[in-house]
């Protein structure tokens, strides 16, 4: 009996220990992580533009800079003597503007109306040059354009006076288009009066006046070679009239020089004419009276050179060097608005009937 309650007990320890090794160790709770509390940081103040006022004043001052900039290219133009009503009429309007306060709003409209006025009296001058020299037939088709918007211009001031772009532009086009008449023209002028100087340079070294005329030759020279510069800057106008100075210059040489030469020569042929008659008057006194041989006073040996013709040392050094020929490089212009220089007089007015709108 006690075998049997020993191996009960034996059971039950190890039951007892082997729920007791079963039973789960329990669980350590997780730590949790430290919170790291971040700074906050201050959103930065936005930079905050203040718009600066605007200088009503100084905005006014640079208007009107701009206005009078364009009235005096009008002036210089020629407009107070060509245009003088139509000038007193933007005059006018520019007044009205100041007084009600609406030169802000209409100056560039004001600007266009002196640029107009500036560009319809330059297109006059050049129309008027062309007409009095015969110059359209050296470029008809530009001219004819150009007198076509030069009466659209003059026919729409006559109306009503209304100015808008394209009447701005036919007048812009107007002047352009006479412009390249004359540039054409005178490109053409210049080169044939080239020609005309350099064969008169030719004449003027056959008689050496680069020797006997040093310094007038020089300056013809000099002449020739500036209008071949101004030729290649596109001003064949002035390059014409200085081709036309080393022509006459090089032509009035070779004439002088060459009536000095023909008189020297002519008293040359007149001494040798005088000597021969000596001599033959001496032949024939030999002949008559036979002398004996050996000198005499006032005899000359009959080898004596009586009269040296004048040689120069290298005359052809003297001589200046000009291409026959000039590279033509010159580029038409053909898109004009405001020219600078200001043109010639005229007494012909422009018909200023017209009205501002």
């Amino acid at each position: 009996m006690k075998k049997v309650i020993l191996s009960l007990l034996s059971i039950s320890t190890v039951l007892f220990f082997i729920s007791c090794g079963s039973k789960p160790a329990p669980e350590e709770a997780e730590k949790e992580a430290p919170v790291v509390e971040q700074p906050v940081e201050e959103a930065p103040e936005e930079n905050v533009v203040e718009e600066e006022p605007v200088d009503e004043e100084a905005e006014l001052a640079a208007l009107l800079e701009q206005i009078d900039n364009a009235r005096t290219a009008a002036i210089e133009a020629g407009a107070e003597e060509s245009a003088p009503d139509l000038l007193k009429k933007i005059d006018d309007f520019l007044e009205l503007c100041k007084e009600n306060g609406s030169l802000k709003e209409n100056a560039d409209d004001i600007i266009a109306r002196y640029q107009l006025l500036a560009n319809l009296v330059k297109a006059r001058d050049a129309k008027n040059e062309i007409d009095e020299n015969g110059f359209a037939q050296y470029d008809q088709k530009d001219y004819d354009e150009a007198e076509a918007l030069f009466s659209k211009v003059l026919s729409a001031l006559d109306e009503d006076g209304s100015l808008n772009q394209e009447l701005f532009d036919a007048a812009s086009k107007a002047y352009s288009g006479y412009n390249t008449v004359l540039v054409i023209t005178y490109k053409k002028l210049a080169k044939e009066e080239r020609e005309l100087a350099y064969a008169a340079k030719k004449d003027a070294d056959s008689v050496k006046a680069g020797v006997s005329q040093k310094e007038r030759y020089q300056a013809a020279a000099d002449n020739f070679k500036n209008a071949d510069s101004l030729y290649a800057m596109q001003n064949a106008k002035k390059s014409r009239e200085l081709y036309i100075s080393a022509k006459n210059e090089f032509t009035a040489l070779y004439k002088e020089v060459y009536a000095r030469r023909a008189a020297a020569q002519a008293a040359i042929d007149e001494a040798k004419k005088r000597v021969q008659e000596s001599e033959d008057f001496a032949i024939q006194a030999d002949q008559e009276s036979p002398i004996a041989d050996e000198n005499l006073d006032g005899i000359e040996e009959e080898d004596a050179v009586l009269l040296e013709e004048d040689e120069y040392e290298a005359p052809e050094e003297a001589e200046i060097e000009i291409a026959e020929d000039i590279d033509d490089q010159y580029i038409e212009e053909k898109e004009t608005v405001i020219v600078k220089d200001q043109p010639d007089e005229s007494e012909e007015s422009i018909d200023d009937s017209a009205e501002e709108e």
